[in-house]
């Protein structure tokens, strides 16, 4: 009876662990999707010209309207972009949002074209492990008109 017991409760030990490895892994699993998402997202706006990055309608109709590879992993997604100036005492940013299939354009700076540089703040929103948690992951890119050598 006690090597029984002692079996049983080893027996339930192990799978509690094997329970909380599964979880972990999920979690990992869905940090790495988002940040594949991050990171898909700031390159399409890497290779595209500055008139296009600049422009709200342009980022809602080419970046937004479709989903970014890895997205399919997580739960309830929300991407936000924001988009503002950098080294400027223009403060007006422009701000995008995506959540399911549409994408819209919450504020719209028009100035931006006229800005040397912006700040790509890129966010995105999903429910995952453990329990459908509610979780954030943000990256943040400076690109500069005319590229890095200008």
């Amino acid at each position: 009876m006690m090597a029984a017991g002692i079996a049983a409760i080893f027996l339930g030990s192990l799978f509690a662990i094997n329970t909380s490895s599964m979880g972990t892994l999920k979690m990992a699993r869905e940090a790495a999707a988002a940040s594949q998402v991050l990171q898909q997202r700031v390159e399409s706006m890497r290779i595209a010209n500055w008139h296009q990055i600049t422009d709200a309608a342009w980022i809602r109709d080419n970046l937004l309207n479709a989903s970014a590879p890895g997205s399919t992993e997580l739960k309830s997604i929300t991407e936000t972009l924001t988009i503002a100036p950098y080294g400027s005492a223009n403060t007006a940013v422009t701000r995008l949002r995506r959540s399911g299939t549409t994408a819209t354009v919450n504020l719209n700076n028009t100035s931006l074209l006229t800005e040397n540089a912006i700040k790509v703040t890129w966010q995105i929103d999903y429910t995952g492990a453990p329990n459908d948690k509610s979780t954030t992951r943000q990256t943040v890119a400076i690109l500069a008109k005319g590229g890095v050598a200008k």
